[in-house]
């Protein structure tokens, strides 16, 4: 991040990300959102200096970036506001009624600071550790941000005392109550962490810590993984879902991917198109109990065991291979050698009791959506990065065709993979 402390907004060209300018964003444009060149340009945004007072902001660099062309764009800001590291998180475009505004012209710009969340009202109290030592039972050490998506979601992690933990989960207070019900049925049937309350007037669901780490630490870690059968066997173990929720697969998501894909690699618009075209639209009808975000960060491992099922959130109806096709495209996209043996074992699994080309669309579909994660997050190589991953969906969907044009013999399909991994 710069020190803006000795600089003037018309003057000042910001080294971003970590110190480093991002020529593409250089080039991208909304013409449907005035205020994006402000929010997205080489120049600090003046609607933050608008917001927070020039003498007031003196670090700024964008850390993550939501953008739907045409209809708005979120960025979450880390900054240095009165000498305090904070974050701030701008919206334009469809902006709704709850954000303050800041009007500069056309260019109108919502504006909060972590942790004001105008759609997480129980985020304050959740960082608050006087607040939540109830949750404990006993006095509470510390809160620590875990994650955060801006207007969406938000993970808490309070540690007591005694160094007994619990975590709390900010969501829409709409949506607590579901959520609640969720953990409730799936940890009885499943290494699901349990509810142990929630308040549905702030959006705070409490829930138990579950030891192990991440399937993903494990693979990269090199310790020894849980066998890729144990993970199709959680997913057989999804009872019914209360509710007649579908869970959105990948495949849906392709027009408004390839909407923002194709700005961001311009040059590469009709191949992103054809893609897309060939995907097609989801026919398979969604009729299984689906976990709808199934990939290795939601697994919690220890001593080689799967004891944890995370952010079940998404759980719903789904279609047949559509948790196998998110987890090997994380996987895919992970790109280390522990996920790639990992995945060919999953892959193999997958291949003898799915359709296999059916599979592999669903893969290309979801590496695509994943494509865009450089950009998001402001990685300062973002367009060389989301053009190898467009590769990897040209090469699933390149598998794909392959299989539909042959018998599989042996349950998989290694010609395309790099697993494609």
């Amino acid at each position: 991040m710069r020190d803006l402390s000795h600089t003037t907004h018309g003057h000042l060209k910001s080294e971003r990300t970590n110190g480093r300018v991002h020529p593409a964003n250089l080039v991208l444009r909304d013409e449907a959102i005035p205020a994006f060149s402000d929010l997205l340009g080489a120049s600090v945004p003046a609607s933050l200096i608008a917001a927070c007072g020039r003498k007031s902001l003196t670090e700024v660099a964008p850390a993550q970036v939501t953008w739907w062309p045409g209809k708005s764009l979120t960025v979450r800001f880390r900054a240095v506001v009165d000498g305090s590291r904070t974050d701030l998180v701008a919206i334009a475009g469809d902006i709704p009624p709850e954000v303050t505004v800041v009007a500069m012209g056309p260019a109108h710009v919502g504006v909060w600071r972590l942790p004001h969340d105008p759609f997480l009202p129980g985020l304050a109290s959740a960082l608050d550790a006087s607040a939540v030592a109830p949750v404990l039972g006993e006095p509470a050490a510390s809160t620590r941000l875990v994650a955060y998506r801006p207007g969406r979601r938000a993970v808490v992690a309070v540690t007591g005392v005694s160094g007994r933990q619990a975590y709390l989960k900010l969501v829409r207070p709409s949506d607590v109550e579901e959520v609640h019900r969720t953990h409730k049925l799936l940890s009885g049937c499943l290494p699901v962490p349990t509810s142990l309350g929630f308040d549905p007037d702030l959006g705070i669901l409490a829930l138990q810590r579950l030891p192990g780490i991440t399937l993903r630490e494990t693979l990269l870690r090199n310790r020894p993984p849980p066998s890729p059968a144990t993970a199709f066997a959680l997913l057989a173990a999804l009872p019914t879902p209360n509710a007649a929720r579908v869970t959105a697969s990948a495949l849906d998501n392709l027009p408004r991917l390839g909407a923002l894909l194709a700005r961001l690699l311009p040059s590469r618009r009709g191949q992103i198109r054809a893609l897309i075209d060939q995907l097609g639209p989801d026919q398979a009808p969604a009729d299984i109990p689906v976990h709808g975000d199934f990939y290795e960060a939601q697994l919690l491992v220890h001593k080689s065991s799967i004891c944890g099922l995370l952010d079940v959130d998404t759980f719903g109806w789904g279609r047949p291979a559509d948790d196998a096709a998110t987890m090997l495209g994380h996987l895919d996209v992970l790109d280390k050698p522990g996920a790639r043996a990992w995945a060919r074992g999953l892959l193999r699994l997958a291949d003898a009791t799915l359709d296999p080309v059916d599979l592999r669309r669903r893969v290309a579909a979801e590496v695509l959506a994943l494509a865009t994660g450089p950009f998001r997050v402001q990685r300062a190589n973002w367009p060389a990065a989301v053009g190898r991953r467009l590769d990897v969906a040209l090469r699933w969907l390149a598998s794909a065709e392959r299989v539909d044009e042959r018998p599989l013999t042996s349950g998989s399909d290694p010609s395309h993979v790099r697993t494609a991994c």
